[in-house]
């Protein structure tokens, strides 16, 4: 539930000083809220920027990813791919859906083979030393063992304080088969008028919306979205959705 009127939020052209004033305007307000068919995460603007910052050390210090990098994306929409998106766009890299790139973010709990290998690995060709898992437990870990690095372990000893910001409006950010946005485009797409809390629905809503809906309409209109992992849509009536995507 979100207390109170709808923050004003006011960003520049690029990903880095979205994150910076949504993150000051919402504080702890809610901003992104995931319901599963037994659970319910909820995540503020103020903690999401603080898993892209932290985010944004792993990517820069141990994965080497700057300005031009790549990062694939190949996990449904959470507050997990959110703040690796955001950690991406801050420095100046693209998130590529369905496509491997230079480092990997898969979903930890997909479907394994025999041996308790992601099928994922196998089936886009990548490198496990280039695999983080995200995953469906409070903490953003998977809950099987697939014997790969956890995103939200990585990134958590490393600092709250953001590295220098190396976005642009005009850095590709990200790519979708042959379809490329640049961070103008998507904060553009996030700011599209719509009141009140947004609905994305996993496997329905297309993923560009998802992500955008997810990531960065929170930080720029001040208001959440809920995303729904495999409940119905009745699951969200108490978070009062007042427009599905």
């Amino acid at each position: 539930m979100q207390l109170g009127g709808t923050p004003r939020v006011d960003a520049s052209g690029d990903i880095a000083e979205a994150v910076r004033a949504g993150a000051a305007a919402l504080g702890h307000r809610p901003a992104v809220t995931v319901l599963h068919p037994s659970a319910r995460f909820e995540q503020s603007a103020a903690s999401i920027a603080n898993w892209a910052a932290k985010g944004a050390h792993l990517l820069e210090l141990d994965h080497l990813v700057g300005p031009g990098g790549r990062v694939g994306v190949l996990a449904p929409p959470c507050w997990t791919t959110a703040g690796v998106a955001l950690a991406a766009w801050w420095l100046g890299a693209a998130v590529v859906l369905d496509q491997p790139g230079a480092v990997n973010v898969l979903h930890g709990d997909g479907e394994v083979d025999a041996h308790g290998r992601l099928v994922a690995l196998d089936g886009y060709g990548i490198d496990p030393s280039t695999a983080l898992v995200v995953g469906d437990r409070l903490d953003g870990t998977a809950s099987q063992e697939v014997g790969l690095a956890g995103w939200t372990r990585e990134a958590q000893p490393l600092p709250d304080h953001p590295p220098a910001a190396r976005a642009s409006a005009t850095a590709l950010a990200l790519v979708l088969g042959e379809r490329g946005w640049d961070q103008g485009e998507l904060l553009a797409l996030a700011r599209e008028p719509q009141e009140g809390t947004v609905g994305v629905e996993a496997g329905v809503t297309d993923k560009v919306t998802a992500l955008v809906a997810t990531a960065l309409r929170p930080l720029v209109t001040g208001a959440p979205t809920v995303v729904l992992r495999g409940v119905p849509r009745q699951a969200a009536d108490p978070e009062r959705v007042s427009a599905w995507l």
